[in-house]
């Protein structure tokens, strides 16, 4: 039992001493400080390319091969139709969005994510529409060390709700 005290006390220590949950840090698993800041550079560049609607700029993030799956819609393979569907998608529902990664595991040349997003439409006055996205991305490492989406998929944890604005 007198062995056991130094190890609950530590163990005490460390749990004081940890972020809360609201302070935490996403969970990543396998990755390094370079693939990190790669992978939050294309967190960054989707969030810019959304918010700017700018399909070049959103399709360059994705591999030639990508597939996208929307909810409620086929899967959308290639790049080529990524773009079509961003650009259909921008012009009929302009949108911001705040992009909060969860958890982040990566794997040689491959990692996943889990995402959640808020995404802001306008609405009357000063109250927009939103809605929370969980999103499920495969990420793919570039020779450069830049990392693209691979595949993803998406859906909405509830429909549109008026808000007033604090996020768009």
């Amino acid at each position: 039992m007198r062995h056991r005290l130094p190890a609950v006390a530590a163990l005490l220590l460390v749990a004081a001493c940890s972020p809360s949950p609201a302070t935490r840090q996403p969970e990543s698993h396998g990755a390094d400080a370079q693939d990190l800041a790669a992978i939050s550079r294309l967190h960054e560049a989707y969030v810019l390319a959304h918010n700017d609607a700018d399909v070049s700029r959103m399709t360059a993030l994705f591999t030639e091969d990508a597939v996208l799956m929307p909810t409620d819609e086929p899967a959308i393979n290639g790049r080529g139709a990524i773009g079509a569907h961003y650009e259909e998608f921008f012009d009929q529902t302009p949108s911001k969005i705040l992009l909060r990664p969860i958890e982040t595991r990566v794997s040689c040349e491959f990692a996943f994510e889990r995402l959640e997003m808020t995404v802001s439409l306008p609405g009357g006055g000063a109250n927009v529409m939103e809605a929370k996205v969980k999103y499920l991305w495969i990420l793919e490492k570039q020779k450069d060390g830049s990392w693209k989406i691979a595949r993803a998929i998406y859906n909405l944890d509830e429909d549109f709700a008026e808000s007033d604005g604090q996020n768009a």
